[in-house]
């Protein structure tokens, strides 16, 4: 019985880090300005040591930011296309959104770069053709200056 118990938790440690492993933690950008996001297959995401840090140096006249993502098809000849879209909004502060598509290890496909702008960002990547061999998920992102 003790042999069974070890085997399991073996077994249940083994299937923790290999699932770790195969889905790095993309909620938190290597990038410090990042603030938060949204990942079309987990949803929004803060950083909060970016987000906290934004929030400091506004001090009182702080407002929160409001971001939203999408992924957008389009067909054409005979072939499918994909591209993420963001915007947000963020009042009275200097920020950017951007938009990207990438692959599940983290590979960039397309991306639009940082779109700067005060209160209102939109960002919208180039389209991707779809390729069946390469599995691709829409993600933007928003932050301000370091």
């Amino acid at each position: 019985m003790r042999k069974f118990k070890s085997n399991i938790l073996k077994v249940s440690l083994a299937m923790g880090l290999l699932l770790s492993s195969s889905f790095p933690a993309y909620a938190v950008s290597t990038d410090s300005t990042v603030v938060g996001g949204w990942d079309e297959d987990t949803g929004y995401f803060v950083n909060a040591d970016a987000y906290n840090k934004a929030m400091e140096k506004r001090g009182l006249l702080r407002s929160d930011p409001v971001h939203e993502g999408e992924r957008q098809r389009k067909d054409q000849s005979g072939n499918t296309y994909f591209r993420a879209h963001g915007w947000t909004s963020w009042p009275g502060v200097y920020h950017y959104t951007r938009a990207r598509m990438e692959t599940y290890g983290g590979s960039i496909l397309t991306d639009s770069g940082r779109k700067w702008g005060t209160s209102e960002t939109q960002a919208t990547s180039p389209w991707h053709k779809f390729d069946p061999d390469v599995s691709d998920r829409a993600r933007t992102y928003y932050g301000s200056e370091e």
